[in-house]
């Protein structure tokens, strides 16, 4: 892009349908430590700046109507509106902030809302609990600097949580206890989700998913070589994110995603909301409602 104020994104998050949170770095500035976070309330663009930290990854907390941006130095921005409605009036000038101490550990990576509460991973198979206000490390035994990096957890109990990471790496939690499962692949592993108990997805470099559980995985042959990044459970299927666009899979065959949309956009982190689908990509924010997408234009960006 010719515009020196455009913006490439790291993550996004879709609060309610019109509602998004889209954190981005300036193109001209790639290599600096902080980030101009996007927030779109029904078309009124507005901005939050972190001036010490990247945000790589975002979580809402629906039990409080909380926003959570992670820094991937252990910064952390938050603002909760309670009862209220999450709308510009009940969230400006509101933020506050936490630090995690990771030491030599390493960058964090995901921040994730499980049976309501908050878990964070990163590298050095650093693993964090939200309590009591404050972080609680829960890392696996012996986990040290330089020990497999962690990119990505999900569960739907407290204690049955996946992480997923480098070389193949699957971890489980049974809510005391870490174990190393058997893994299907030694390909780097970008994000673990959970459909259910029994089915629960792993994506990765060289068109990797697996699908299963703690007792045993199996790979589906793709039929792609794309790293796939990230995924989202939306109508009753797997949407899929890689560099160049997205994947649908119905639970027996898999689909490129024709978007209708010129030039054909990219996509990195997915996320659902209010019935709607949203992509994130580096450069290009989609919205899909389930027969239509539609290109959402940030105004740094025009």
């Amino acid at each position: 892009m010719d515009n020196e104020d455009s913006l490439f994104f790291t993550c996004g998050l879709v609060i309610k349908a019109g509602t998004i949170v889209v954190p981005g770095q300036y193109n001209s500035l790639p290599d600096e430590q902080m980030s101009r976070v996007a927030f779109c309330f029904d078309g009124n663009w507005v901005y939050n700046d972190v001036d010490d930290d990247v945000i790589g990854a975002i979580c809402f907390r629906h039990s409080d109507s909380s926003l959570w941006m992670l820094g991937r130095k252990g910064h952390l921005r938050h603002v909760k509106t309670g009862s209220a409605d999450f709308t510009l009036a009940n969230v400006r000038g509101k933020f506050e902030n936490q630090r995690i101490e990771t030491g030599r550990l390493g960058e964090l990576l995901c921040i994730r809302e499980i049976a309501n509460e908050l878990y964070i991973c990163g590298q050095s198979s650093q693993v964090y609990r939200h309590s009591n206000g404050g972080w609680v490390g829960i890392s696996p035994p012996g986990a040290k600097i330089a020990s497999p990096t962690l990119e990505s957890l999900d569960g739907l109990l407290s204690d049955d949580i996946y992480a997923v990471g480098e070389k193949g790496l699957i971890m489980h939690y049974d809510g005391a206890r870490w174990s190393t499962l058997d893994s299907a692949t030694n390909r780097p592993l970008s994000r673990v989700l959970c459909k259910s108990a029994e089915e629960v997805y792993a994506c990765g470099n060289d068109g990797v998913l697996l699908v299963g559980n703690r007792n045993q995985w199996q790979v589906l042959d793709t039929e792609r070589t794309m790293n796939f990044w990230d995924m989202a459970l939306y109508d009753g299927q797997l949407y899929i994110a890689h560099v160049h666009g997205l994947v649908r899979y119905d639970g027996k065959d898999f689909f490129d995603v024709d978007t209708g949309l010129l030039p054909a956009p990219g996509a990195h982190k997915l996320d659902v909301g209010d019935g709607l689908l949203y992509s994130f990509g580096v450069d290009d924010i989609l919205k899909f409602d389930g027969s239509r997408w539609e290109r959402v234009i940030c105004p740094h960006n025009t």
